[in-house]
């Protein structure tokens, strides 16, 4: 396990340099991405007009930089650590909206409007999971916690996302609010998409879970020791940083405090277990499909029940726990009456385009 991979570190004088290339290259790329697809087979727009039409995105991103250049942020040497978390959490975004670009295609939907969307759905699954995550903990970003410093300047603690503090939970019901805004303004049906993507969400998080065990967050409760499988997490890692703040600390670490005690590594149950959904989707439900949301419901049952089985074996107290259960087992219950309501709602529909067929 190996949280930090290496450091990359950049010089004080090409910081800013550094930054506001940057900000040019994903103006550009996104400007070139909107001209790949005009709409309704419109003809190719300018330049201009593709910047102009992501003012709000560019602006929120150039204010973003405006602030971190006034508070002296980039005057200084900056050394950004590959996380594996973070290395691996890329890869899965990637793999996942590529399966999904080449599963579209096949079934004759729009894969260049899905490589456009999947911006959209990076953004909001990082505010959403942040947002999920401090609603959980709102003691801890508030009141008396609310600013920490860095490099002599005040800074809210809500922004430090390199402290931990992500949700899967907050990140998918932020994606997927924002596919459905997506969709229907660019025309598109909600569910058949959702088929094609939904798959890829599922390979995603597999890879997701797999940087989860690099960083070791997510961790399982201690387990009986003659278990081979279960994992010790060394000193560079949250799970190890969180047990030696706890009053029990000696309980939780090693004899020799080099690594926690033996846990259940609750994150690749969940890692496994989602590679297996997407094998179940992708080689079962989709060839016999019946209806648009099948492959959707499938997914939100599945995962579901999953969860809630792994948060039985979690250890970090601090994702929230209420009367007992998981604040994501709680989740769950939603989850699968969003299921059964798309189940429904799918359903519903393929009988009546059979019936208007008739």
């Amino acid at each position: 396990m190996y949280p930090i991979l290496f450091t990359l570190t950049i010089p004080a004088a090409l910081v800013k340099p550094v930054a506001v290339a940057g900000l040019l290259a994903v103006a550009l790329m996104r400007a070139w991405a909107f001209r790949r697809i005009p709409a309704g087979g419109a003809a190719r727009v300018g330049w201009g007009a593709a910047l102009w039409d992501d003012r709000t995105l560019l602006g929120a991103m150039a204010l973003a930089l405006a602030l971190l250049w006034r508070m002296g942020l980039l005057d200084e040497r900056l050394e950004l650590p590959l996380h594996s978390y973070g290395l691996l959490i890329a890869t899965g975004f990637i793999v996942g909206i590529a399966v999904a670009q080449r599963r579209a295609r096949r079934q004759g939907l729009d894969g260049d409007r899905l490589g456009d969307l999947a911006f959209w759905i990076l953004v909001s699954a990082l505010v959403g999971s942040r947002l999920y995550f401090l609603a959980v903990n709102w003691n801890d970003y508030f009141g008396d916690n609310a600013w920490i410093d860095l490099r002599g300047q005040r800074f809210p603690r809500v922004l430090a996302v390199w402290e931990g503090g992500l949700v899967f939970y907050g990140g998918f019901m932020g994606a997927a609010l924002t596919s459905w805004w997506y969709m229907r303004r660019h025309g598109m049906r909600f569910l058949p998409y959702a088929d094609v993507l939904i798959p890829s969400v599922a390979l995603g998080h597999f890879f997701g879970r797999l940087g989860c065990f690099g960083a070791g967050c997510c961790w399982g409760r201690a387990g009986h020791a003659h278990l081979p499988w279960l994992a010790r997490f060394p000193i560079g890692s949250m799970a190890y940083q969180t047990f030696a703040g706890r009053a029990n600390a000696a309980e939780l670490l090693a004899p020799d405090r080099l690594t926690t005690v033996p846990v259940h590594p609750t994150q690749l149950y969940e890692s496994f277990g989602e590679l297996a959904l997407f094998a179940l989707l992708t080689l079962v439900v989709q060839p016999r499909k019946r209806f648009h949301g099948e492959v959707l419901a499938t997914w939100l049952f599945g995962y579901a029940i999953l969860r809630t089985t792994v948060e039985f074996f979690r250890g970090d107290v601090e994702r929230g726990v209420v009367a007992g259960l998981g604040v994501g087992q709680w989740t769950s219950m939603l989850i699968v009456a969003a299921g059964a309501a798309v189940w429904a709602v799918g359903r519903r529909q393929a009988a009546a385009i059979r019936g208007a067929g008739a």
